[in-house]
């Protein structure tokens, strides 16, 4: 290995997660190439919907309003026939599905990527990787020929044929459903309603998207119809979407078609050493429900920030190992919650399809739960909770784990401002909520890593907090609800020494041990098996 890696990361695949870490790393002021397999951009549109929180994520560093611009905001998903979830009413700046092509994504976030300084190679495969105590090196090939990088760290986004994780020696368990359902992106002489809608019955399931151009993505599959490399025709869809809807709704003018397969797999770990992994490399999952894009980039992002800490030299110890104990049981969790999905939606049998209707109708049909539903979904009821969790947990103010939303606030010194706004350099947030701004100057010792700010007047939603400190993944760390003064600076001192390190200015880049090394061995052959068309081989979170 070289004495000095030539670059702090590299990422492998320069999908939406890719280049959404490339972005997180070089704002924070970290090095970075990313290296793709595809020559350009693909211009099918694969995964298409972000949902609020992860638009909030991305707001966190101002890269929301490009894609809110060019996508479409469909307001309600309609899981079944008489049943609703309505998106307009969550407590977002983003209360919506938003509809946004994936090269669209993937546009946005390279332009940005390279306007921060990363370095973007296409074209280039990887075929080798080693690690030991001092760095990762890479082998890597293109047309005009093969050469060698390495990196302090290396970061697998290349998606669900990861060569970052079969070259690690990461274990992706899991199945491949029978299903092979039918993905087109089409017009429709008979349309259904201008929502996100899902349908099942029969055994056979069929999900719609507008795109607002006349074009739906139309996603059409049966348990009785599996894998097969025929290729898709427009009389085969049609047939397919008849067995849903009962008739034919004529689809026509197509701009792609193919046929994919389903996966649920788990990486059985997201870091061995200085390799990690992100997106479908990490996780698959069913696609219903739209959660995979959304998925990894809240990976990403998570990421980050700790891998930015790690080689800037003032993360705590146990830092970086939070993103595998954060993040992994997200994605257990959707895993989980997709696959119960699709057995139901693909059931057979009437019976469980009517009484899934009815069980859907009548609970969405309370204010609650459909607002509960709409939340979850959108990514707002995810947390994390473990690291500074207090013993004690009660009432509606905000806890340690918990989305901190993008409140307004009035400033002791200076004009009202919102939060996000204040995190668009991925600092520390620490919000001092009491008049005599003591936690806001003990803050001022962790220099650049904490924007330490003094709230003037009443938060309603940090009702009853003295303190907040907000990670700079929009999660809150620490919150002091203790009303006495006394031991204040301490308690305050003691969670940014948990969080931030220790005091004193940003420490100079120096490389951090490995953790859990394992040695790297060649990708293994693979079994024979049909290969996924090209949507699933080329995708790339």
């Amino acid at each position: 290995m070289a004495p000095t890696p030539e670059q702090s990361v590299i990422i492998v695949g320069a999908g939406p997660t890719g280049l959404a870490l490339a972005c997180e790393l070089a704002a924070a002021g970290v090095s970075c190439t990313v290296l793709e397999r595809r020559t350009e951009v693909s211009g099918q549109s694969r995964a298409m919907a972000l949902y609020s929180r992860t638009l909030e994520v991305l707001d966190l560093r101002g890269h929301a309003d490009a894609l809110t611009a060019v996508g479409r905001p469909v307001g309600r998903m309609l899981p079944a026939q008489g049943a609703s979830i309505d998106f307009t009413a969550i407590d977002s700046p983003f209360p919506a599905l938003y509809v946004v092509p994936q090269s669209r994504t993937e546009e946005a976030l390279q332009q940005r990527a390279i306007d921060l300084g990363v370095i973007v190679q296409r074209g280039a495969e990887l075929f080798g990787l080693e690690q030991d105590a001092t760095g990762v090196r890479l082998q890597v090939r293109t047309e005009s020929g093969e050469w060698e990088e390495t990196a302090d760290y290396v970061v697998g986004c290349d998606g669900a044929h990861s060569a970052v994780r079969e070259l690690s020696g990461i274990a992706f368990r899991g199945r491949t459903y029978d299903i092979a359902p039918i993905l087109a992106d089409v017009r429709l002489e008979t349309p259904p309603p201008d929502d996100v809608t899902i349908l099942t019955g029969g055994g056979a399931m069929m999900v719609s998207i507008p795109f607002g151009d006349g074009f739906h993505r139309i996603a059409v599959g049966h348990r009785d119809h599996p894998w097969t490399r025929d290729e898709v025709t427009l009389e085969e869809l049609a047939e397919r979407l008849k067995e849903v809807l009962g008739f034919d709704p004529k689809p026509h003018d197509p701009r792609w078609m193919a046929r994919f397969k389903i996966h649920q797999r788990l990486a059985d770990q997201y870091r061995t050493g200085r390799v990690l992994l992100a997106g479908d490399a990490a996780h698959l999952h069913s696609p219903l429900g739209g959660q995979g894009l959304n998925l990894g980039i809240q990976d990403a992002v998570n990421l980050g920030w700790k891998l930015a800490a790690t080689l800037q030299g003032w993360a705590p110890a146990g830092l970086l190992d939070t993103y595998q104990s954060e993040r992994r049981p997200q994605a257990q969790k959707i895993l989980k919650a997709t696959d119960h999905a699709t057995r139901m939606a693909t059931h057979p049998s009437p019976v469980v399809t009517g009484l899934r209707r009815a069980v859907l109708t009548r609970l969405l049909g309370r204010r609650k739960i459909q607002k509960f539903a709409g939340e979850t979904l959108s990514g707002l009821r995810a947390g994390y909770a473990g690291r500074g969790r207090p013993a004690v947990l009660g009432g509606a103010r905000l806890r340690p784990g918990q989305r901190v939303p993008d409140l307004a606030v009035a400033q002791a010194e200076g004009a009202p401002v919102r939060l996000y706004e204040l995190m668009r350099d991925g600092r520390f947030l620490l919000l001092d909520l009491r008049e005599d701004g003591g936690a806001a100057a003990v803050a001022e010792a962790w220099g650049s890593r904490v924007c330490p700010v003094r709230v003037d007047g009443d938060v309603p939603r940090l009702s009853g907090l003295s303190a907040v400190l907000v990670r700079p993944d929009g999660y809150a760390a620490w919150v002091d609800s203790t009303s006495s003064t006394t031991g204040r600076e301490a308690r305050v001192r003691q969670a940014l020494h948990r969080w931030c390190g220790t005091e004193g200015p940003t420490p100079q880049r120096q490389p951090a041990p490995a953790a859990d090394s394992a040695p790297a061995r060649p990708a293994q052959e693979k079994p024979a098996e049909a290969p996924d068309t090209e949507p699933a081989a080329a995708d790339r979170t």
